[in-house]
């Protein structure tokens, strides 16, 4: 992602701005803060933001009304948003608005930022493509000029969107300088190896354009983690929202789970794909049950996969039918079978296999088809995959730091921010990080807003100008008498952190909070807070929250 690129966060609860920005700054993201519709639209000048995370319900109306604007200004920008609700026809109408996704609270920081992340990936890929096709379409008149940038931007896309990884071995023969087969891998977030073999309909340029949508789309789909079923339905779309009826994406769609330790196949107007055992022997065929991507509207595809038990197979092969087809043997055209024999002498060199049936084509002095051939070693890819993270180290040593703040001092956004950028100079990793963070955000916001300045958290919902009034009259009363003190103690010989957090002020019900039902928009801090910590407990004789997290 540029570093000029910006993520615009549209939400008027300070704690979640404090949750949803800091985990976003952790992926090097720059985000620009507002809490209200008029704050948005004065940030509309500024080309640099890429995206926009908005919540739903503001104090000054429904951000509903900002999409069309946001569309005109930003034509290119996702938009996500942020809500507690789960009313499926308001849902729709936001998707029909030009809504790419809904982030559902209570926000999970890790979660977010990576869909944020994936969203300004895939944005990033449609504004370069846009791009190019602008330099395309500027320079159409010089055909030398022309085939230079669509090669270009070919290249690009192929060698910048596949997952390299030790075990897949792919040998391409192109019958001039485009190419119309395409092999391309990536690993999804749950760790399975997602790999795709298309040929598209034609030769040269042609077939490259049907490529593009194609590798784009495959490539952010599993990104994000959409299951193989998904992505299937996604290239569909794309290819007919992009491509010429008459032309279609004939693919191989195969999934390696280690978790399931299955390879899960999906073939589309493709030749067999070939299953080898451990001793090379040709054990299965999975045949073309399925028609090429662009033949079938998307409802009707189908989308089930065959699985096989990854325990019995060595190797996997699977071409384009330009290796096979048009192939002479000894004055005879060359039958499929005698061509998996072949295929199936050297599973693990694709390239010797495509140069010796290079040399079977029928007429040298026709140009050939484009031939394409893969050959998975799964042994290999079983260990590639398997590589575990390293064993998590614990700090060690023992440290507490003790503070109190007092009047306006505790309204400082930034302090939990700047504490657990201390922490983390001490080796916690980023996921116990991010807990202490929502952790003692919650345990401020709740000994500032309940404790200290005494606001009913139920007028949020009921009535939020009041809630707002009521808090900022609170906050304009506000003396150094009035005060809370933080402790944080690492015991390194039982791995835990325990946090404390106790104020000068009337305390708050802790029974209300953590009971309070998931359908409303407040009263639910508490409540992940117990979910976070290891143990948690409330002393209302001192308005004291003790909490401990287990490394």
């Amino acid at each position: 992602m540029s570093n000029a690129s910006k993520v615009l966060l549209l939400e008027d609860n300070a704690s979640s701005r404090l949750i949803v920005s800091k985990a976003l700054e952790r992926k090097g993201i720059e985000v620009v803060l507002t809490s209200t519709l008029e704050e948005v639209r004065q940030c509309f000048g500024d080309s640099s933001i890429k995206l926009f995370l908005l919540d739903v319900h503001l104090p000054d109306g429904m951000s509903d009304e900002l999409i069309p604007e946001i569309r005109q200004l930003y034509p290119m920008a996702p938009i996500l948003m942020i809500t507690a609700e789960y009313d499926t026809a308001h849902m729709a109408q936001l998707f029909d608005a030009g809504v790419k996704d809904f982030i559902q609270k209570p926000i999970l920081p890790l979660l977010l930022s990576n869909k944020v992340q994936s969203f300004l990936d895939w944005s990033e890929v449609e504004q370069a493509l846009f791009r190019a096709n602008e330099n395309y379409l500027s320079i159409m008149q010089e055909k030398e000029q022309e085939e230079e940038l669509a090669f270009f931007v070919y290249d690009h896309i192929l060698n910048t969107h596949s997952y390299q990884i030790e075990g897949v071995n792919v040998a391409t023969l192109s019958s001039g300088r485009f190419c119309g087969d395409i092999l391309i891998s990536a690993k999804s977030p749950n760790g399975n190896l997602i790999i795709m073999l298309g040929d598209a309909t034609g030769h040269g340029m042609a077939a490259a354009l049907t490529i593009y949508p194609m590798v784009v789309t495959f490539h952010a789909m599993v990104k994000k983690g959409l299951s193989t079923g998904a992505i299937l339905c996604e290239l569909s779309d794309k290819h007919a929202e992009t491509v010429p009826s008459n032309r279609f994406f004939a693919c191989i769609l195969i999934e390696i789970s280690l978790s399931k330790n299955t390879i899960s196949i999906w073939n589309g107007g493709m030749p067999n794909v070939l299953i080898f055992d451990k001793k090379q022997n040709l054990i299965d065929k999975i045949p073309a049950k399925n028609m090429a991507i662009g033949i079938l509207p998307t409802n009707d595809i189908n989308t089930k996969f065959e699985t096989f038990s990854l325990d019995s197979i060595e190797y996997i092969s699977f071409f384009s039918d330009g290796l096979i087809e048009n192939k002479m043997n000894e004055s005879a055209m060359l039958n499929f079978n005698e061509a998996y024999s072949i295929i199936a002498e050297f599973p693990d060199d694709p390239a010797y296999t495509i140069t010796r049936m290079h040399a079977m084509e029928a007429d040298l002095t026709v140009s050939h088809d484009d031939m394409t051939l893969c050959s998975l070693n799964l042994e290999v890819l079983k260990k590639e995959l398997s590589d575990k993270p390293l064993p998590k180290q614990s700090p060690k040593g023992n440290f507490s730091f003790n503070f109190e703040l007092n009047g306006d001092a505790l309204l400082n956004e930034n302090l939990t921010l700047k504490l657990i950028e201390l922490l983390e100079t001490y080796g916690f990793s980023q996921s116990f990080c991010q807990k202490v963070f929502t952790v003692l955000t919650e345990l401020l916001v709740n000994s500032v807003d309940h404790g200290i300045l005494n606001v009913d958290s139920s007028l949020k919902k009921t009535d939020f100008i009041s809630y707002l009034d009521h808090r900022t009259a609170a906050i304009n009363q506000l003396s150094n008498q009035q005060n809370i003190t933080v402790s944080v103690r690492w015991d390194s010989q039982q791995k835990a952190l325990l946090l404390t957090v106790s104020d000068s002020g009337s305390g708050y019900q802790m029974e209300k909070e953590i009971t309070a039902s998931n359908d409303q928009t407040y009263g639910r801090g508490l409540s992940i807070i117990n979910t976070l910590c290891n143990d948690f407990t409330y002393d209302h004789n001192t308005n004291t929250t003790h909490t401990t997290l287990r490394y």
